[in-house]
């Protein structure tokens, strides 16, 4: 009864026009027929007492049949056979009706009123409904945003009503169609707005001139979500996805605890952007057998390597398998790859790491997980000079260099590169102090003593987490000083770690890698790639000796546990991920460059310091957007954030300072006195490759808003 009364209110004006049509088809049926020189024959004047006695019974009959052929609660779509037919089985019932009610209750009538009642009224009836339809589309093409783009909501849930009225109520969209993935509202109205089925989507798209679609459904699952992506991608139309964002639980999907501003979409802070391509590679990957370490990690490893020293992903590298290997590892984490360089370079118990305060744990635990003191530096005052990232204070790091000390972790934050030309000619000045590793008691040990004394000098690794991709022109690498040039993050620093965590640029869900660049002065002491990257592999595989893919080849199921290590190599189904992710992404930081140009234009405007991505001799990654308020305290910056959630923009902090957590504040931050004042006006705006124009509109406008008010 309800779904009725909703019917009778959406389409009332539509079920008065069909009140009119059916009357109006028999009264002119009797004036065609009998109406001759100006007049109504009077002979059968009386057909007209008869018909004005029967058009209420039969105009309530009419619309009770209509409403049985569901001609009501629709949008007449098509001019196809499905709604024709129903159409044409209403016009039969209620012809049927006026027939038989005539001869019943009143008298037969005339043959030819019959005929051309039925043919009018179906004439009648068929045109207001698609008048009506095509009324309601003009309606939505012309109402009142001439500047407006024309859009999709996908879902017909509470949730796509809440996605539809904040698509009406932007000034920069005009919703032109509702798409029901379920094809229970396929050809009705939903809010007005026509609904399509899945089908129809690239034909609207190409009629309509569509430049955006916005999902509006919870229940979707994974793969029609990357076909609508897909879809969207290959058109050339804006692809929003709603739905993580908005509150809603119950059996029918119904909306609670919605904020008063629940209608606007909440821009997340970094989520990933997978693909269809990913999704089918990943398929591929489960189908193929192999889901753990296998062809598609070692092709993975491969094409890094390449990337790194040349900064394409369009190498073929399984022509020259040989170049390409023993260069990376994949790893499960950027933490497990950052502990691993260091047992590689053999960092342990009364050995000293450098880490700067200003990063994340990792940066720091990885060298506690291999039993050495973690030694904290100050950054720079309001960080470098040019990109202001909060890059260590070089005097206060060469100052910190001991005996003990055996490694320096360098933190490429934001994904713009330190000044390793710096470090290196620190670590030089400071080779008098560097005693190397001489233990060779077993076969990790023994090779982390040959490193080190090829290195004869504290070992420069490079936290670059957020790095892949980014590079700077230097002298310095760990291979010596040479020509300065552009040199990719990864063939900069002795050993790099890199993440490919889920929040990254570069994603494979979970995961990372490592990878190293030595002088030629290690491997004179009989060190190669091979024996290298043989070690990351025994040190990710419990210390065996084969992984799955050698122990196939025939005969080969005999291991050996070299040692009692760990458990944190790359499945194939984390590659399939990544080799899909590298083929996109340098158009994934060219999107990046172009959101981080609007985000300059609007901090600049506002007196607001932020990193600055590239500059002369250097090209960031574009992974963070770093933003600090002039004057702010933690307070007022606090307060900040908490309006921008208002205004639907979810920002974070990167990073509270390591000597300001429990589990390293013996530190004390009152030491690290740049690294606070750095910290606590600081705040992080979103930047990922799913910010359409208008979410990038929208963050800058609500930073607009909110810096005024504070």
């Amino acid at each position: 009864m309800n779904k009725v009364k909703q019917t009778i209110k959406s389409d009332l004006w539509i079920i008065l026009l069909d009140i009119v049509a059916v009357n109006a088809a028999y009264y002119l049926a009797l004036l065609i027929r009998f109406y001759v020189g100006g007049n109504f024959r009077p002979t059968v004047s009386y057909l007209l007492d008869d018909f004005a006695r029967f058009a209420p019974f039969y105009t309530v009959l009419s619309i009770i049949i209509f409403f049985i052929f569901k001609l009501y609660g629709g949008m007449w779509r098509y001019a196809g056979i499905n709604d024709m037919n129903r159409i044409i089985g209403a016009n039969i019932a209620t012809t049927i009706v006026q027939v038989l009610g005539t001869i019943i209750f009143i008298r037969r009538m005339p043959i030819t009123y019959y005929i051309i009642g039925a043919v009018l009224q179906f004439i009648f009836v068929s045109l207001i409904r698609f008048a009506y339809r095509l009324a309601v589309i003009e309606r939505h093409t012309l109402k009142g945003k001439p500047n407006a783009k024309n859009a999709i909501v996908i879902g017909t849930s509470d949730i796509g009503h809440l996605v539809l009225k904040q698509v009406e109520d932007s000034p920069a969209y005009r919703p032109i169609a509702v798409v029901d993935t379920t094809g229970e509202m396929t050809g009705k109205m939903f809010d007005g707005i026509p609904v399509y089925g899945m089908d129809d989507i690239e034909r609207i798209i190409d009629e309509h001139d569509i430049k955006a679609i916005f999902i509006g459904e919870a229940e979707m699952d994974s793969a029609l979500r990357g076909k609508i992506k897909g879809i969207a991608e290959e058109k050339g139309v804006s692809f929003t996805d709603n739905t993580g964002y908005l509150t809603y639980s119950g059996e029918n999907e119904e909306v609670v605890a919605v904020p008063a501003k629940a209608a606007s979409k909440v821009i997340p802070f970094s989520p990933p952007d997978i693909g269809e391509s990913e999704i089918s590679e990943v398929c591929e990957a489960l189908r193929s057998g192999w889901i753990t370490t296998g062809p598609r990690t070692k092709h993975l490893e491969r094409r890094l390597a390449a990337y790194i020293e040349t900064g394409r992903v369009d190498i073929d590298t399984e022509a020259e398998v040989e170049k390409w290997s023993n260069r990376v590892v994949c790893l499960n984490s950027a933490t497990a790859a950052e502990e691993l360089n260091l047992r590689i370079l053999g960092v342990g118990e009364g050995d000293e790491v450098i880490v700067p305060a200003y990063t994340y744990t990792a940066s720091a635990s990885a060298a506690i997980h291999c039993g050495a003191t973690v030694k904290f530096v100050d950054i720079q005052k309001d960080g470098d000079k040019t990109t202001h990232m909060p890059e260590m204070d070089y005097e206060k790091l060469e100052a910190a260099i001991t005996e003990k000390t055996k490694a320096i972790i360098v933190v490429d934050l934001g994904g713009i590169v330190a000044d390793y030309d710096r470090v290196f000619e620190i670590v030089e000045r400071k080779k008098n102090l560097f005693t190397p590793l001489n233990d060779h008691s077993n076969p990790l040990l023994d090779l982390g003593s040959r490193i080190q004394a090829g290195l004869g000098r504290v070992a420069v690794v490079c936290d670059a987490a957020h790095a892949l991709g980014a590079s700077r022109t230097v002298g310095w690498t760990g291979k010596g000083k040479g020509e300065r040039k552009k040199t990719y993050c990864g063939a900069i620093a002795d050993f790099t770690s890199f993440s490919f965590h889920a929040v990254k640029n570069f994603t494979t869900a979970e995961g990372g890698a490592s990878t190293w660049c030595l002088p030629e002065s290690v491997y004179e002491k009989n060190v190669t790639d091979t024996e290298i990257y043989k070690f990351y592999q025994l040190l990710s595989l419990h210390g065996q000796n084969k992984d799955a893919l050698a122990k196939t080849k025939v005969g080969a199921w005999e291991y050996d546990i070299i040692g009692p290590w760990y458990k944190c190599n790359m499945t194939d189904i984390m590659a399939a991920i990544g080799l899909k992710q590298l083929d996109r992404y340098p158009g994934l930081l060219e999107r990046r460059i172009e959101i981080i140009k609007k985000y300059d234009a609007v901090c600049d405007e506002l007196g607001l310091k932020h990193l600055v991505h590239h500059c002369e001799g250097s090209d960031s990654s574009n992974h963070l957007y770093l933003v600090r308020i002039p004057g702010a305290d933690v307070e007022k910056r606090n307060i900040i954030i908490e309006e921008m959630a208002k205004a639907g923009v979810s920002t974070n902090v990167h990073y509270k300072p390591l000597p300001m957590m429990t589990a390293y504040k013996n530190a004390g931050i009152e030491n690290y006195p740049y690294t606070y004042d750095y910290y606590k006006n600081l705040f992080t705006l979103p930047l990922h490759t799913l910010l359409s124009d208008d979410d990038v509109e929208k963050v800058c406008g609500a930073l607009r808003t909110v810096m005024g008010k504070s």
